[in-house]
């Protein structure tokens, strides 16, 4: 078949090098690794000085109003049809709702560090949702990136070392790893999902549908709290809210834009280790063995799963 015939008066789209897409996707990297990697320890602040749930909500309404008045004045804001309608509602209910919720409110009791590797672990738990509800086949590779990273947990909880009669630090490390597989739930549905908007111009919707969850559940789980607006408190809300989710929702919509998929999905993987340093150095949080270890072994499987999937997927 011929090229296809442009409309009078029509443009073609500047074809990017790939090499300016490379340097374009790795300076976005890199930014995400600065925005999340101190991410989790400003959640960690944040849930210590303020109410969790509130401290989530007013965040997340701060990040919706920002997103929508930048999307609004860039020209880019559109409204979604219903053929987006489930890819917001999965979005906003299990990859940033619930997964917030059960985040903050186990952050009272798990270190930043910590608290950034139990999160980061939704790969390993899409693999068996993948297996048994979209009936994926298990090649090697996963299946040893599988046992690789549950290894890591292992190494992680330290079952000998691990308290296991303090229910406050069994609860939180336990929320974070149902905050993972709720991730997970959502990535399922997104891959049986077609959409018409760019993610860029669902993310406002989707924030939209997640400060509704924090809102609900600041009303049904601290009715009575309320946040005191200090100045400290003002500055964290900020830089987690319209700072720190919008800059991030950008900077991982354009490295996924402009990197492979592997050497995107790969690269996130540095996060939780800019995460557990940042949170070393300036929250004192103790770097142990237990925590390093498990912490290279879970970033392994992790990123044999996903070389997997990119093997399976060509």
């Amino acid at each position: 078949m011929g090229e296809e015939e442009l409309s009078p008066g029509a443009r073609r789209a500047p074809v990017t090098p790939p090499g300016a897409r490379l340097a374009v996707g790795f300076s976005c990297l890199l930014l995400t690794y600065l925005t999340l990697g101190s991410f989790w320890p400003l959640l960690r602040a944040g849930v210590l000085a303020m109410p969790p749930m509130w401290f989530g909500a007013v965040r997340l309404w701060m990040a919706t109003a920002v997103m929508f008045t930048l999307l609004f004045l860039f020209g880019r804001l559109r409204q979604p049809t219903r053929q987006d309608l489930p890819v917001i509602l999965s979005v906003g209910v299990f990859m940033l709702g619930i997964y917030v919720t059960l985040a903050q409110l186990g952050m009272q009791y798990v270190g930043a560090g910590r608290a950034t590797l139990l999160g980061y672990t939704t790969p390993l738990w899409i693999l068996p949702f993948a297996i048994v509800i979209l009936r994926e086949r298990l090649t090697v590779l996963r299946a040893m990136g599988l046992l690789l990273g549950l290894a890591g947990l292992l190494v992680l909880f330290n079952p000998i070392g691990f308290d296991w009669s303090d229910h406050d630090v069994v609860m939180g490390n336990g929320m974070l790893l149902l905050a993972a597989m709720s991730w997970g739930v959502c990535i399922i549905q997104m891959r049986t999902q077609v959409y018409r908007l760019e993610p860029l111009q669902l993310a406002p919707w989707q924030l939209l549908v997640a400060a509704s969850c924090l809102l609900f559940s600041a009303l049904m789980i601290e009715p009575a709290a309320r946040i005191d607006y200090t100045t400290r408190n003002i500055t964290l809300l900020v830089m987690a809210g319209p700072v720190g989710t919008c800059i991030t929702i950008w900077s991982v919509t354009m490295t996924m834009r402009h990197l492979p998929a592997v050497t995107s999905s790969s690269g996130l993987l540095g996060v939780p280790v800019v995460s557990t340093l940042v949170a070393w150095v300036f929250l004192d949080e103790p770097l142990t063995w237990t925590l390093g270890i498990g912490l290279v072994v879970i970033i392994a499987g992790i990123a044999m799963v996903s070389l997997g999937e990119a093997r399976r997927c060509r």
